[in-house]
């Protein structure tokens, strides 16, 4: 599924690539960082025939709609139940994306828990469709990543500390949580009451369950704003309050008012 949607080609053990297309993009045609985090999901998932467990991805350079990516994956460590890996991916002779992470199968256990509960907000069909609150216009006859997601605010206007989020073509997997993530920097600047978003650094994610769900809640939760760089991260919730991942971002900060 994830290897359809993203427009992943497997050339070999460990090798693969991939264009850069407009869904895949940001509305000005540059690299989404929410792209980057999901192809290095999904390229170590199915690298080694396990869940992802958790991954970062870091933002080395950017590229433009049409360009294509050549990927490499190293699988570090190959355990019984857990698998390391790196990956990189590379667009010409520039090095753009580079990614760690860890793939694992189900470990029986007595312990399954989560901490913390899922916001009381309202339901999505409640809810109105959201759009970036910019100062800037975006084209909305450009086919960028918000092309293929669904988002539904539940903040007060200006603030968006959660939203819900959907494919609007394809299920929850793992890639899409992280590929839906990608949201935290401007959620730190609206937190702040001003208006802007960032350049991504990197793109953290951590696994639970299998997504079973069609809307997601994202949860985002601002850490702080020093030096011009924004970090924070996101609890992502499925519709009946399981935690399904935790995401983190750090980025280099933009203004916009």
């Amino acid at each position: 599924m994830d290897i359809a949607w993203l427009g992943l080609e497997r050339h070999g053990d460990g090798q693969w690539a991939f264009e850069l297309t407009p869904p895949l993009a940001r509305f000005d045609g540059k690299f989404f960082g929410g792209t980057g985090i999901a192809v290095a999901t999904a390229m170590m998932e199915a690298e080694t025939g396990r869940a992802a467990l958790w991954a970062t991805a870091q933002f080395v350079g950017t590229a433009d709609v049409g360009e294509r990516f050549e990927c490499h994956v190293d699988v570090l460590a190959a355990g019984r139940k857990t698998s390391q890996l790196r990956m990189t991916g590379m667009v010409e002779d520039r090095l753009v994306l580079a990614a760690i992470g860890a793939t694992g199968d189900p470990r029986p256990g007595p312990l399954n828990v989560q901490f913390g509960a899922m916001p009381d907000v309202p339901l999505p069909d409640e809810t109105a469709e959201w759009r970036p609150n910019i100062t800037i216009p975006i084209p909305t006859d450009v086919e960028s990543w918000l092309s293929i997601v669904e988002l539904r605010g539940v903040g007060a206007p200006g603030v968006d500390l959660a939203m819900w989020a959907r494919m609007r073509d394809m299920p929850q997997t793992r890639a899409t949580l992280g590929f839906l993530a990608d949201m935290v920097p401007s959620r730190v600047v609206s937190a702040a009451g001003r208006v802007g978003a960032g350049t991504s650094l990197d793109n953290a994610m951590r696994y639970g369950p299998r997504p079973e769900t069609d809307w997601i809640l994202v949860e985002f939760d601002p850490y702080f704003a020093a030096g011009g760089y924004a970090h924070g991260g996101a609890r992502l919730w499925a519709h009946d309050g399981t935690l399904l991942g935790v995401a983190s971002q750090t980025a280099t900060l933009l203004l916009f008012d």
